[in-house]
Order: C-alpha cells, then structure tokens, then sequence
C-alpha cells in the first residue's frame, strides 16, 4: 500500500522490514529498542509500518517469536492514521488476524492477547461498527476465545465511551444469552465488562446530557443483568467473582429503575459490607460502589430517600473504622489506595448528610462520646471534612460540635489527638472558636507544639496499661495504623495550625498571641518554635503591634516583661536548633522591645542583626568546634550590655526576681541551666543593693544545693559557668 507523505525524510521498506524482524530478537533491549524505533516511524508514515507488520505477521506465533511487539507497534500505526488514511479493507485484514490469534489459543490476558486487544480497540476508535462485526463473529456457540472477545468490548468502551454507547443494545442483546453458561473462573471478566459498559453510558450521559439512549429494550437487558448478578454471581464462593460482581452493581445502581433499586437494598447493602472485612483493595472497591448505591438511593430526582437514617446506621458503622486505615505507611504503595479509600469514604458521608445533616451529627457526636479508638478517630475526621460542607446545616449545632471537642481533650492516643488538632483548626475557621473555649483548644494545640518522644513513649504505655477490651476483633489492626504518628508529625500539624490561625483569622490573634505569651514560662521547651513564630507574624501583619502589646499587659495571666526577657535570653543557648530558632527568637525580642525601657531599643537594633548573623549559616558553625562556647560568651555579653544600657533599678530588681524563678524549669543535666547561672552572675554584678545581692547568695538551698553547684559566694567569679569556676579570695 502507498506511505503516507510527509516533510520528513522516510526509512526505506527495507529498513523497516529489518526493524520488524528484530522485533523477535532474542535480547530484551533489541526488541525494545524496535519497537521505539517503529513508533517513531510510525507517527510519519503509519501504512508503511502497518504494510510490514501485517506481512511479518503471517503464520502466527508459531513462525513469528513476539506477536505481542508486533501488534503492539500496529496498534500505534493504526491510532496514527488520518481519517483519508483509513482503508475499511485494510482495517478489516488486520482486525482478522489479530482475532485469528485470539481465537487460536486458550490462554488468557498474555501479553500478546492484550497487544492484539489493544489493536482491534485502535481499530475500533475509527471504524467501530467493522470492529464488532468481527468481535461478533466470534461470541455464539462454545468457544476458549469469549472471555477474550468481551474483554476487548470492554477495553473499547473505556476508551471511546461516545462511540461505544449507541451500540450497547446490540452488545447487550449477543452477550446476555450466552451469561448463564459462564464459568466461574471467567466471571469477573464478564462482570467487569458490565462495568466498564455502565462506565461509558455515564460519561456519555454527561457529555451529551440532551440525548438518552436507555431506551425499554436496554433497560430491560440491564434490569435482566443487575438480578444475575446480585443474586447468583454476588453470593458466589469465590472471591473475585463477588469483588467484581459488587463493582458492577455499583455502577448499575443508578441505571436500573427505582422499584427494582428499593427491592435489592435488603440484599445489596450486606452484600457489599461484607466485604470490608478483607484487604484494603477490597474495601476501596466495596466504598466506590457503596458512595454510588447511596447517592442513587438518596439524591435521586426521582423520588424521596430510599433509606431511612435509621438504616444507614449500619453502613455508617462500618464506614467510620475505615477511615483509620489511610495513613500507614507513605511509601508503601498501599498509601494512594488507602487516600483513595479515605476519600469515597467522605464522599458517603457527605452524601448521607445532605439529606439527613442533624441525624447525622448527632450520630458522630455520639461515636465521638464512646472513645473507642477506631470510632472516635473516624467520626473526627468526618466531622473534620464536613463542617465546612455543611456549615449552615449545622449552625445551630455549634455548642454541642465545642461540648463533644472538650469532653476529647484529655485522650491520649496521638491519631486521635492529631485530627481533633485538625478539627479544632477548621472550627476556628467557621468561627466555633468564641469565648473561654477558644483559649481553651488555642492552648490545646500550643501544649501539643512542645510534644516530646518521651511523652509520646508514657502515652503508649499508659494505653497499654489500660488497654480497650470492648474494641471489636476487626479494628484491633486498625488501631497499628492509627498509632504510627511520630510526634514530629503531630508538632509540626500544630504549629503550622497555630501559624494559620494567626495570620488567617483576626479573631484568633487574641487567642494565639495571648496563649503564645502565657505559655513561656510553663515548661523549659514549650512550643518554643510556634511562640517566636505566632508573635513575629501577628507583629509583623499589624499595622501597630503596640495594639496587641497593649493587649497582653491588660492581661494577669500574661509573664511581665522581665520574665519574658530572662526566658528568650535562656532559650537562646542552641544556635543550631530546629528551623533556626535562635534567629526566630531574637526577631520576637526586636518586636517585644516596647515592653522594655525606652532606651533598650535602639542598642537592640544594633545588636540583634550581629548575633542573627553568626547563626545564620548553620553549617558553618558546625566547622568550629568552639561555636557554643563562642555563642554562649555572645548571649552573655548582650545580655550583660542590655543591663548596662538599661541603668533602671526598679526594672532590675524585678529582672532578678523573674531570674530565680526559671530555676524551677530546668533539671540539674539541662543545659540550659549553665546558661541561665551564668545570666544570674552577671546579673548579681550589675545591682549596687548589698542586701539584694547577700540574700540571693544566701538562697543555696533552693538553688545550687539541687543543681549540684558550688556556692556562688565561695568560689565562683560572677558571669563565670559553674564549669569554669576558679576559687578566689573573698
């Protein structure tokens, strides 16, 4: 036959017929290399590929060693043809030797029977009717080959739904004969087909709304198919002739007529629940035909729900423990199915609360109520995902949403504590967060920025201390999954919570930069990060940060300036802590400075920008094997400098008071601690008051006795480490 024209240059025949040939090479990299070879022939002249591949393909597997690459390349010339190109004849001679082969064998889904299926299916994407003629041709009567032919009915309509479905009566009127002599073993095949078929009637009811084609003889054929398989291949022993019974129902309850939908219900539903015992495969497929028979039963235009809430309880139990198994391992490759499986779940239960928002409701708040690990952990994340999809229906529910959050507050389990986190920052975004509860669940997530792997190791043993006898068997592998959070995972979700609040929300700056002030002084590492963080950005997105300044000194519950000073003067001992936190602290200093004497402002914004800068490259200071002592001597100085500019004794007094109590935060091996004696020596050498300065030394036995320090008033040089101590003369 002639080649196609083209600007490009074209191999000769005789190159591409010694390309064919290496398509039976023996060396895997030959032939692929071939086939690549061929393609690219191919998109410039497909008839010429097609001429050489049909000749070579005489004779069949048995003369010709990799049929599968041949028809592989053919179907690739035969989806590169212009409309001008397609000769019927020729279409017509390689669909026969495709289907000669097919038929020729009793295998199945080899890798050559799926290239020739792939080839009738490009030639069906140009002349489908001369495709199913000769599909056709071969479904009466016994014959290996079935299984195959429908496969490739089915494989078309996944690709061309618009050219598929107006032929449907005529596939639906050959193949529903011959369904009751199916076998087993080839089922799912014919129940895959069915919906893949369903499938396409779909998208073509979406691109062509305007034109149904579900006239009475297609509706009577899929009315006849939905009883077979609901009744006989859905109750079948075998596995995956049920899984894929189940997922062609699902795609056919929304065809079928409303009476017979309402009479399958009692045995459809347990049919697909029944399957959630298995795999996670299995329970994603069970949840995308599951999503499809409540959206048919429930938002059908045609009439009212056909179930009652009451009902749905059920399937709504079932549904809730499934939601724990979609977040194992990241990368394993269960983890895209197990997201896909968590999705269709919210979708069911979005589907369910359109209809019946308050039944609802009240069912999560309770399952929330029971604290069974897999109930509670699944009714959160619905009530996550939902609240903003169904925030008017649920307005008036919005004190029993905040009662339900409280009464979880002390759970210890982490799956649990990190999307109640979640659920706490999308209320706060639907404004749930008012009043006294609002600082309340603030505070929740700023304790859960300071979370620790040793509070994390308490947890898990108090759970297995008290254990949960009542958790059903099935969940008991849920609860694994659940329980593979880290605590890096839950801090960083409630910092970067917090962080969101704060500059999304005018309604929460009080609350995050309040709590954030409140929370410095209650444990040596707590939220450290999130504090310095919330702070800058609430200074930085105010127009006056003295209005929120102004905000935390009204308040008793906020530390006074000293004690804020003495405590990030503290916290800055570790120049390579996580996400530059030193740097992140001293930015909040330079926004805190109209806390502090007028005067210390302007030696701050002189200061500050040096010791920012010699953190700033974390991997160079991990070259210099004295950088801690090198920065140690640097907070020192400025801490030592900031007493000098500042010259107020009525400020002072009270920095020496805020300096003792952070002795309280630390143990003896924190190494803080060093840091904060030697800010206490420096500070003892700035005050005049003999009497101040004797009764602090004098107070060895709350302090150095329990730090194991000697007594300052012995040996130790003022602003000196305890390590460095030398003796000297009184």
């Amino acid at each position: 036959m002639a080649s196609s024209s083209s600007g490009s240059s074209i191999p000769a025949l005789e190159a591409v017929q010694v390309l064919v040939s290496s398509l039976a090479d023996e060396s895997p990299m030959v032939r692929e290399a071939s086939i690549a070879s061929l393609k690219d022939i191919a998109a410039l002249s497909p008839l010429l590929v097609l001429d050489c591949c049909s000749a070579s393909s005489r004779g069949g597997r048995r003369r010709f060693g990799n049929m599968a690459g041949v028809f592989q390349v053919m179907a690739y010339g035969v989806r590169a043809l212009d409309k001008d190109e397609v000769d019927p004849l020729f279409m017509s001679k390689i669909a026969k030797i495709a289907t000669a082969e097919i038929i020729s064998s009793k295998e199945l889904n080899t890798d050559w029977q799926r290239a020739a299926s792939g080839l009738l299916v490009s030639i069906g994407l140009h002349l489908p009717d001369l495709m199913m003629e000769e599909i056709f041709l071969h479904l009466p009567g016994p014959n290996s080959a079935l299984p195959a032919m429908v496969q490739i009915l089915a494989d078309f309509a996944y690709a061309d739904a618009l050219q598929f479905t107006p032929r449907l009566k005529n596939v639906l009127s050959r193949v529903l004969p011959i369904l009751g002599s199916v076998r087993d073993v080839h089922r799912p095949i014919f129940a895959n087909a069915f919906k893949c078929w369903c499938q396409a009637v779909w998208q073509y009811s979406l691109d062509i709304p305007s034109h149904s084609l579900l006239d009475g003889d297609i509706m009577s054929f899929l009315n006849s198919v939905f009883e077979l398989l609901l009744r006989v291949w859905a109750a079948s022993r075998d596995l995956k002739v049920r899984i894929s019974s189940v997922e062609a129902l699902g795609q056919m309850v929304g065809l079928i007529t409303r009476t017979q939908l309402k009479a399958a219900l009692p045995r459809l539903v347990p049919t697909i629940l029944e399957l959630y015992k298995r795999d996670q495969d299995v329970a994603f497929l069970a949840t995308c035909s599951l999503h499809n028979l409540l959206h048919a039963s429930l938002l059908s235009e045609s009439g009212p729900p056909l179930l009652d809430f009451e009902e749905l309880t059920v399937i709504l139990s079932t549904l809730l423990p499934v939601v724990c198994i979609n977040n194992d391992n990241k990368e394993h490759s269960d983890f895209s199915v197990g997201l896909k499986t968590y999705n269709e779940v919210q979708r069911c239960f979005l589907t369910v609360g359109l209809v019946y928002p308050e039944d609802l409701f009240v069912f999560l708040i309770n399952k929330c109520r029971l604290k069974e690990e897999p109930l509670t952990f699944g009714a959160l994340c619905v009530l996550k995902h939902l609240l903003p999809r169904l925030s008017e229906a649920w307005h008036n529910k919005r004190h029993n949403l905040v009662e339900a959050v409280q009464f979880l507050l002390d759970d210890q389990d982490l799956g649990v504590r990190k999307v109640l986190s979640e659920l706490i920052v999308v209320m706060a975004s639907h404004c749930y967060l008012i009043g006294p509860s609002g600082e309340l669940f603030v505070e929740y997530l700023v304790r859960h920025c300071a979370l620790t792997d040793k509070d994390s190791n308490d947890l898990e043993r108090s759970k297995d201390a008290s254990g949960n006898p009542d958790i059903p068997f099935q969940y008991k592998r849920l609860e694994v999954k659940i329980g593979t959070l880290c605590p890096a995972e839950l801090r960083a979700i409630c910092e970067k919570g917090l962080l969101l609040l704060t500059i999304t929300i005018p309604e929460m700056e009080a609350y995050t930069g309040a709590v954030a002030m409140v929370g410095l002084p209650l444990h040596p590492h707590i939220m450290p990060l999130f504090a310095w963080r919330c702070i800058s950005e609430l200074c930085r997105h105010r127009s006056n940060s003295n209005t929120m300044l102004a905000e935390c000194k009204a308040r008793a519950d906020i530390p006074n300036p000293e004690e804020l000073f003495v405590r990030l003067v503290v916290l800055l001992h570790d120049p390579l802590a996580r996400e530059q936190l030193a740097s992140q602290i001293l930015t909040v200093l330079c926004y805190l400075a109209p806390l502090f004497p007028k005067n210390i402002n302007l030696f701050w914004q002189d200061e500050i920008p040096k010791l920012k800068a010699y953190v700033s490259d974390t991997e160079d200071l991990r070259q210099d094997p004295c950088y801690q002592e090198t920065w140690d001597d640097m907070i020192i100085n400025f801490f030592a400098e900031s007493l000098d500019v500042i010259q107020d004794s009525d400020w002072v007094i009270p920095l020496g008071n805020a300096i003792t109590k952070q002795y309280g935060l630390y143990t003896s091996d924190d190494e803080h601690s060093a840091l904060l004696h030697r800010c206490f020596g420096v500070f003892l050498q700035k005050v005049n008051d003999r009497a101040y300065v004797r009764d602090k030394i004098d107070w060895d036995h709350l302090l150095f006795i329990p730090f194991g320090l000697p007594h300052p008033g012995c040996s130790i040089p003022l602003g000196h480490s305890p390590g460095k101590a030398k003796r000297h003369s009184g």
